[in-house]
């Protein structure tokens, strides 16, 4: 996994996407299709709106597992939040850093602390 990360790191400021090329919703979701390429991507439902938000916690929880907020993150699981209305997502990373994307904005690194209210799903093998 942390083979993959560093993968993934080298594409740090890489611009934000709306969609793939096939149609599918890309935008927050690009970390989680870099390291998991061979699980489903979704159709967007709607935009903006909390119609999206649990449509996209559903197709998670569909090829994830809820981790406890007991147990210790670790390197690939995704972080599930809720802002402003909308689903976002980012892989964590190591030491309390994640990667993700926010709309209009480039791939970046940033801290789980940034968010008040999470979930940290691990994807089923």
């Amino acid at each position: 996994m942390q083979e993959k990360i560093r993968e993934l790191l080298h594409n740090i400021g890489r611009p934000y996407q709306m969609f793939n090329d096939d149609g599918t919703y890309q935008g927050c979701f690009y970390p989680v299709q870099f390291l998991y390429p061979d699980k489903p991507r979704y159709k967007l439902r709607s935009v903006n709106d909390e119609k999206n938000y649990w449509y996209g916690l559903s197709k998670i929880k569909k090829h994830c597992t809820e981790i406890p907020p007991t147990e210790p993150c670790q390197a690939g699981d995704i972080i599930v939040t809720k802002f402003r209305d909308e689903l976002h997502v980012a892989i964590y990373w190591e030491y309390g850093k994640i990667i993700h994307v926010f709309r209009n904005y480039s791939l970046q690194t940033g801290r789980l602390k940034m968010f008040k209210n999470y979930k940290v799903f691990r994807v089923n093998t």
